[in-house]
C-alpha cells in the first residue's frame, strides 16, 4: 500500500495562549487543488454521500404485554385481517392493534415466537425464536462478527424532524464492523457495500414526520455465514420505521420473510444438526400452514410467506464504493488519550483516504501537511467549547469529546474517513490534556515529544503517513 511522507509528528503540538494545533508542512512536488468531503465524481474507494450508518443490531422485534396490544407496526397488505372470516386471497389470521385502536398491524411471526406449546421435555416447541434464545442471538450476532453486516445510506435529509424528500438505500457488506473493548460496533469506521449489486436494494422514498422516518417498500438481501449456516436472508416489500440523528438510528424493519428461505436457515439446526432450535423441521412445516399470512397461492389455498418485523439499530459509519478498508478502526471509542487503549494503527492508508489525502496537496504543501494546518485551526475554529472543557477537566469524556469534535471537523473540511482523522484527534485532545506544560515552552522541544509519546498515540503510526 503506497505511504505518503510527512513531517515529523511532533510539529503536530503548538500552544499559544488557550491552544493553537498545528503545524507547516515540508514541500510537495505535485501540485492541486483542495479537496473537498464530496468529490463530484466517485472513483471506487470514495465515500458514498449523505447520511452512513453500520447496524449495530438486528434481531426480532420482541414487544412488551402492552405493546402487542398496540403494536406500532406496518399495515403491509392494506387491509384489517380476521381468522374467522379471512378475505379473499388471504390465508386466515388475526391482525394486531396499532396505536390508534385499527386492527391492521401485520407480523404474524409474532404468533410463532410467543407460541405457547410444549414438548414432552416441557419446552416451548419455538423456543429457540425467544428473545435471548438461539436464533435470536446468532441473527443479532451476524452483525457484529462480519457474519451479515447491514449498512444504510439516508440521502436528502435536511431537518431531523419534519423532511418530505429523503432517500433509503441499505446494502450488505464484506467487511466486520469495529468493536470497543465491551463488544459494542464502534462509530467512524469506513466500511465498503458489497461488490455484488445484487445485495444493494434498490434507492426507496421516504419522509420524515415529527421525528420519524418512513421510508418503502424495499426489499433487503443479504448473503449470511452463521455458524453451520450459508445461505441468504430476504426480506421483501419491507417498511422501515426510524428516528434518525447525525451520529445513529434506531427502528424497525416490517416485511414479508418467505417461507423457503426461511426454512433454508433454519433447515440444518434443526435437521442435520439435532434440535439446536428446539424444534425439528416437521413441527415447523406444520405450524407455517397455520401461521404464513403473506403471498397466497390460489392453487394450494396456502400462504407462501410470513410477516415479520425486526428492531434496527446502527451506528455512523462512512460507506465507500468497491475496494477500501475492511471495517477496522473507529472514532470515539474508550481509549480517547491517555493511554492504556490498543495500538491503533494504518488508519488512513486506504483507498478512499489515500484518493482524498492527495487531492488536498497544494504547490507548496503536501496532503497530509494539508491536514496538519487544518487540524491546527479546529480547535479554536470549531471546537471552543471542548478545547476549554479540557483546558479545566482532563477527565477520559472531555478529552473524547474534543477528539471526536477534531475529527469531524477535520472530515468535514476535507472527506478523509472518521477512522483517519481520529488519530489527529486523539493525540490533540490527548496532548491538550497531558502535556501543555512541556509543549507551551517549545512544541518541538524533545520534552514535549517525549510526553506525548508517554501519554498519547503516536499519529504517524496511527495514520500510516510515514
Amino acid at each position: 500500500m503506497k505511504r505518503i511522507s510527512a513531517t515529523p509528528w511532533r510539529c503536530w503540538i503548538a500552544v499559544v495562549s488557550s491552544l493553537v494545533l498545528g503545524c507547516s508542512g515540508e514541500s510537495s512536488d505535485g501540485g492541486g487543488g483542495t479537496g473537498g468531503a464530496e468529490p463530484t465524481e466517485q472513483p471506487a474507494g470514495t465515500v458514498l454521500p449523505g447520511l452512513g450508518f453500520v447496524a449495530s443490531s438486528f434481531g426480532f422485534y420482541y414487544p412488551s404485554e402492552l405493546e402487542v396490544n398496540a403494536l406500532d407496526g406496518f399495515d403491509l397488505d392494506g387491509r384489517a385481517s380476521t381468522r374467522v372470516e379471512p378475505a379473499a386471497g388471504e390465508c386466515p389470521h388475526d391482525d394486531f392493534m396499532s396505536p390508534d385502536g385499527e386492527p391492521h398491524v401485520d407480523y404474524n411471526f409474532l404468533r410463532i415466537i410467543n407460541n405457547e406449546e410444549i414438548r414432552e421435555d416441557g419446552k416451548f416447541v419455538f423456543g429457540g425464536f425467544r428473545e435471548g434464545q438461539l436464533v435470536d442471538g446468532v441473527i443479532n450476532g451476524a452483525t457484529k462478527n462480519g457474519s451479515m453486516t447491514i449498512l444504510l445510506q439516508v440521502l436528502g435529509l435536511d431537518d431531523l424532524q419534519n423532511d418530505d424528500d429523503v432517500r433509503i438505500q441499505i446494502f450488505a457488506s464484506e467487511d466486520s464492523p469495529a468493536l470497543g473493548t465491551d463488544n459494542s460496533v464502534l462509530a467512524g469506521a469506513t466500511l465498503s457495500v458489497h461488490p455484488e449489486s445484487r445485495f444493494h436494494s434498490g434507492e426507496v422514498p421516504g419522509s420524515v414526520e415529527d421525528g420519524v422516518l418512513t421510508a418503502g417498500p424495499i426489499d433487503l438481501l443479504f448473503p449470511i455465514d452463521i455458524m453451520i449456516v450459508r445461505d441468504e436472508f430476504l426480506i421483501h416489500d419491507s417498511w422501515l420505521r426510524l428516528r434518525v440523528g447525525d451520529q445513529s438510528f434506531e427502528g424497525t424493519v416490517s416485511g414479508y420473510w418467505d417461507v423457503d428461505n426461511l426454512r433454508r436457515i433454519i433447515g440444518v439446526p434443526t435437521t442435520d444438526n439435532g434440535n439446536a432450535a428446539n424444534f425439528t423441521i416437521d413441527e415447523f412445516d406444520r405450524a407455517m400452514i397455520d401461521f404464513a399470512d403473506g403471498d397466497y397461492d390460489e392453487e394450494t389455498g396456502l400462504c407462501s410467506s410470513l410477516t415479520t418485523m425486526f428492531q434496527l439499530r446502527g451506528i455512523q459509519a462512512f460507506l465507500v464504493t468497491d475496494a477500501g478498508p475492511t471495517g477496522a478502526g473507529g472514532a470515539g471509542g474508550s481509549d480517547g488519550g491517555g493511554g492504556g487503549g490498543p495500538v491503533v494503527v494504518d488508519q488512513c492508508v486506504n483507498d478512499a483516504d489515500q484518493v482524498a489525502v492527495e487531492a488536498l496537496a497544494t504547490e507548496t504543501q503536501n496532503g497530509p501537511a494539508v491536514v496538519g494546518q487544518i487540524a491546527g485551526e479546529c480547535p479554536t475554529s470549531s471546537c471552543l467549547s471542548e478545547l476549554g472543557a479540557v483546558l479545566s477537566n482532563s477527565g477520559e469524556a472531555a478529552r473524547n469529546a474534543l477528539g471526536d469534535c477534531i475529527a469531524q471537523c477535520i472530515s468535514d473540511q476535507t472527506g478523509l474517513s472518521a477512522q483517519c482523522t481520529a488519530c489527529y484527534g486523539s493525540i490533540a485532545a490527548c496532548s491538550t490534556a497531558f502535556c501543555v506544560a512541556p509543549c507551551v515552552e517549545d512544541p518541538a522541544s524533545q520534552e514535549c515529544a517525549e510526553c506525548a509519546l508517554e501519554n498519547c498515540i503516536d499519529v504517524n503510526a496511527c495514520t500510516g503517513f510515514y
